[in-house]
């Protein structure tokens, strides 16, 4: 089914910055109406402000997405505004690097209630909202090639973002038959904030020279999947060598990435102190996905 966007409603949770802001520009480009919500209104205000100047229409709506409540308000208020709810983007997410058995339980939970929960909350008010529609919807999970194979330190995140992908496939059925379309996008490394605003307690640093696909691009195959609903996106060239290679050799990717753990926890050892702070997971900082 080809779905029109001029004219349409779309809703962007993480659109601060990064793939969210982008995606809204995209959807803007495009001719839809726009609803941004994250974490920090000034942010939302300028991207508003810059939409309008280009003609668009747009609405920015400050929510965490760990919060139920202010996601049912988000939802409402969207709806409310425009009429209608045609796309739902749910981009919103933090990062979390650490070894399992030094990381704390509430900041692997805060990791879930946003990735994970936000998601579904927003899925859960959306959708009988878009069971009205004659036209139904189309919602967009954002989760990461982290949700088809696991790595280390990185348990909390694969955990939520397996947790999405599976949510999003059963969603996908259930809903089928009322004209809403659930499509999970699996990025690899992508050029947004998520590097400096993550948690990172591992005493290792990513290197800055690590391939990213840029965020602009990932945005523009959204826009263009909300055109063209697909069950899955894997890309780009990362992500779908990772995803190939845990298809044919799951056990392979094991024993490898098994293989090369004491490297880096002699490389953590010699490192300095591991970072504690909680980066973003609480609070906005200046930089966030």
């Amino acid at each position: 089914m080809i779905r029109k966007l001029r004219g349409t409603t779309v809703l962007v949770t993480g659109a601060t910055s990064g793939i969210g802001r982008e995606t809204a520009l995209q959807f803007a480009k495009a001719g839809a109406q726009v609803v941004v919500a994250g974490r920090r209104n000034e942010r939302l205000k300028t991207l508003v402000a810059e939409i309008e100047a280009k003609g668009g229409k747009g609405l920015a709506v400050a929510t965490d997405v760990a919060e139920q409540k202010q996601v049912e308000k988000l939802i409402a208020k969207a709806a409310d505004h425009f009429g209608a709810i045609d796309t739902l983007v749910n981009n919103a997410g933090v990062g979390l690097a650490a070894r399992f058995d030094e990381l704390a339980l509430e900041d692997f939970r805060r990791v879930m209630e946003i990735n994970f929960w936000g998601a579904v909350y927003a899925c859960k008010a959306v959708v009988p909202v878009m069971k009205r529609q004659k036209s139904g919807g189309v919602i967009i999970n954002v989760s990461s090639i982290l949700g088809k194979r696991g790595v280390p330190y990185e348990t909390a995140y694969c955990a939520s973002k397996f947790a999405l992908a599976g949510f999003s496939e059963a969603l996908r059925t259930e809903v089928m038959a009322d004209k809403i379309d659930v499509t999970t996008i699996f990025p690899g490394a992508v050029e947004t904030e998520i590097f400096e605003t993550s948690v990172n307690q591992t005493g290792l640093q990513i290197p800055g020279l690590l391939p990213k696909f840029p965020a602009r691009e990932l945005a523009r195959i959204i826009v263009q999947n909300a055109r063209f609903p697909q069950p899955e996106v894997v890309m780009a060239m990362d992500a779908m060598a990772i995803n190939f290679f845990n298809i044919v050799a799951p056990g392979l990717m094991d024993y490898a990435m098994g293989l090369g753990l004491p490297f880096v926890e002699a490389m953590r050892k010699g490192a300095s102190k591991p970072k504690t702070g909680s980066g973003n997971l609480y609070q906005s900082k200046d930089k966030e996905k």
